[in-house]
């Protein structure tokens, strides 16, 4: 693994350590260090949700605007190419709002929800916290736009891949002018079923059929009637920006988030998203703690002497032994 790989998924892993921490932190204005513009923005994009009482509803009218899109070819297809890291927000799902650890007062969850999920924003400042990611379950959509570590888009005319380094999570997103799959057909899936179009160099995407999962650690949950509406756009010459409406049974309103990830620079051509095996190294080894939470364990690059690979430091060993 080159030098820069290693400070790019450290830097990654502090950070998300760093958002482990936030949950002890002041709660904080939503938005509050928004300019007035991105505010205002943010504020359009709310009621554009608003004006939709579905997902399906919102992707049509946009295609309406769009006069039914323009397909791409070989000739006129953006260049999304590169490696890309999230731009902000560390795994907070709204990259805009309250930092991760506190309660997501951007979205609007319906009472049962809420209260269960600032019963999770208590516990886990207590030092009790729960993922189903620590058994490898899969993030599945739209965990998938949190998720840390790095991300790939592949853009055909046909097709666009969105590739996630974490769970080897993979979306793709059908151009091609086919439909969803039909009732009897679908079912939920780790990655959803996603369909787009092309309006010039945005690429619109309706996405449903997903598995029910949580937003991130005490962010909410969504269910498996979960869909969301994206409009992606290469803003300039390294940021990717995915205007998102989230609809779905446990939200009393779309949840209107701006997702926006940044190519790395890569000169040498040395940074690969490499194939992900949950336990495939000892940075991803997840253990239960002694109160019931998880956690992961610590963790150095340096190559251990015996097995000539990277190792864990065996600090955490007793609740490790415990957990067996």
């Amino acid at each position: 693994m080159t030098h820069f790989k290693c400070v790019a998924r450290y830097g990654m892993a502090v950070l998300i350590a760093a958002g482990l921490g936030c949950g002890l932190a002041q709660a904080q204005t939503p938005q509050a260090h928004l300019t007035a513009a991105q505010l205002a923005n943010h504020q359009e994009m709310d009621q554009l949700g608003l004006k939709y009482k579905t997902a399906w509803d919102l992707f049509q009218a946009l295609k309406q605007q769009a006069h039914g899109g323009t397909p791409i070819t070989d000739t006129t297809m953006p260049d999304w190419s590169g490696i890309y890291v999230r731009t902000k927000g560390g795994t907070a799902f709204d990259p805009d709002g309250p930092r991760q650890g506190l309660y997501p007062s951007t979205a609007k969850f319906i009472p049962k929800v809420a209260a269960q999920l600032r019963e999770t924003v208590a516990n886990r400042k207590a030092g009790v916290e729960y993922d189903p990611l620590s058994q490898c379950n899969p993030p599945t959509y739209p965990r998938w736009l949190d998720l840390p570590f790095m991300k790939e888009f592949i853009v055909t005319p046909k097709e666009t891949w969105m590739i996630a380094e974490a769970f080897n999570s993979i979306r793709r997103v059908y151009t091609d002018g086919r439909g969803h799959l039909s009732a009897a057909d679908a079912f939920p899936t780790e990655d959803g079923d996603s369909i787009g179009f092309w309006d010039g160099d945005r690429l619109i995407v309706h996405t449903n059929s997903s598995e029910g999962m949580m937003y991130e650690r005490a962010q909410g949950w969504y269910t498996d009637k979960v869909e969301g509406v994206e409009i992606w756009h290469k803003v300039d010459g390294k940021t990717l920006v995915a205007n998102t409406w989230i609809y779905d049974t446990n939200l009393q309103q779309p949840w209107y988030t701006r997702q926006s990830y940044t190519k790395l620079d890569d000169p040498d051509k040395t940074i690969r998203i490499n194939n992900w095996y949950c336990h495939g190294s000892p940075n991803n080894n997840v253990y239960q703690t002694t109160n019931g939470g998880s956690q992961f364990t610590k963790f150095t690059w340096e190559k251990s002497k015996d097995k000539g690979s990277n190792s864990s430091n065996p600090a955490a060993g007793a609740d490790q032994e415990k957990s067996k």
